[in-house]
């Protein structure tokens, strides 16, 4: 069998990787690696969340950034929505010295009944022509008109300095963002969130608009992802969409995104047990043929064959292979 693995957030700056290797228990990912073909790596870098990039390639045939959102939503309600949609991602601004800082509520999620109280109040604000909906706990809004917005993916924004969206569109929705943002401030939700120690939900993230529609056959029959857009994207291209955990099967790409989200909040303990997640993963298929795709800011692609173990000159460490 052969297959793609692409784990995100897992390169790391020089002496950070060789530091945190040291510490990883990872035998099989360790003797793949060493003697693994270095098959491909970018001429250049954007500088954050490669593997966006990556992935807005496979899947969408383009560069990123990609429209997930109707993708994202198309999976979750198990048909596309009527409308142009965008991910409207609850998030905490917190203010710094000079600048404001983007938080991703992954660990700290508003539940269903304050999502469907912050979300009331929010439509309250933008009337007839658009609509927040939470659809499965993913946040949406759909917009009647094809809005072009400027704005960062949260993966990339999240824990960053905030970048506020730009284009056409983008002073619209500022001033609707602001009403809400005012509407939410006092509203009883925060209060209590602010009162149990979780932090208040006083944004909203929008990114990744689009409109469905097919996409391109791509090279793998099955995508493998807890992200719903990139399984949503898989279904539009004429593939199959499964969670990450379903079982592997050939073509298939698994896309493994928690470590990037532990490199984002520089939690190195999570980072550590991300890794050791993947050398269960490489135990399991000791004879696959396997595409190793790893990034960070950059990314770069290795070649794990099974007749690689008669290749004992080739003694690539994991620091190496995992520094930037």
């Amino acid at each position: 069998m052969h297959f793609t693995l692409l784990i995100a957030g897992a390169l790391l700056p020089g002496e950070l990787a060789a530091a945190l290797t040291q510490s990883l228990e990872t035998p099989n990912l360790k003797a793949r690696l060493a003697r693994a073909t270095l098959i491909s790596r970018p001429a250049s870098s954007r500088g954050a969340a490669a593997h966006l990039d990556w992935l807005a390639k496979k899947l969408f045939g383009q560069a990123a950034p990609v429209p997930t959102a109707p993708y994202a939503y198309a999976q979750l309600a198990n048909s596309p929505a009527p409308a142009f949609v965008w991910h409207a991602d609850p998030v905490h601004i917190e203010v710094a010295r000079d600048h404001l800082i983007v938080q991703s509520l992954d660990t700290d999620a508003p539940t269903h009944e304050e999502s469907n109280a912050l979300i009331v109040v929010a439509n309250e604000a933008f009337g007839a022509h658009f609509e927040l909906v939470d659809i499965s706990g993913r946040w949406f809004l759909l917009s009647e008109r094809d809005w072009q917005i400027d704005a960062l993916p949260l993966a990339v924004a999240n824990g960053a300095a905030v970048q506020m969206p730009g284009g056409p569109y983008a002073q619209i929705w500022n001033r609707l963002h602001n009403e809400i943002q005012m509407a939410w401030y006092a509203h009883a939700v925060n209060q209590e969130r602010e009162a149990n120690g979780a932090r208040t939900v006083n944004a909203i993230w929008l990114h990744g608009g689009g409109r469905h529609k097919p996409l391109s056959p791509i090279e793998f029959g099955q995508v493998h992802a807890d992200a719903t857009e990139w399984q949503g994207a898989a279904e539009a291209a004429g593939a199959r969409g499964v969670s990450a955990s379903a079982g592997v099967i050939d073509t298939s790409l698994v896309v493994v995104e928690t470590p990037w989200a532990a490199r984002q909040r520089q939690d190195w303990g999570a980072w550590l047990r991300e890794i050791t997640t993947i050398d269960r993963i490489l135990a399991a298929h000791a004879t696959d043929s396997i595409d190793l795709t790893l990034t960070g800011d950059t990314w770069r692609t290795f070649a794990l064959r099974p007749f690689d173990r008669y290749r004992p000159w080739r003694q690539r460490t994991l620091a190496q292979a995992f520094t930037e």
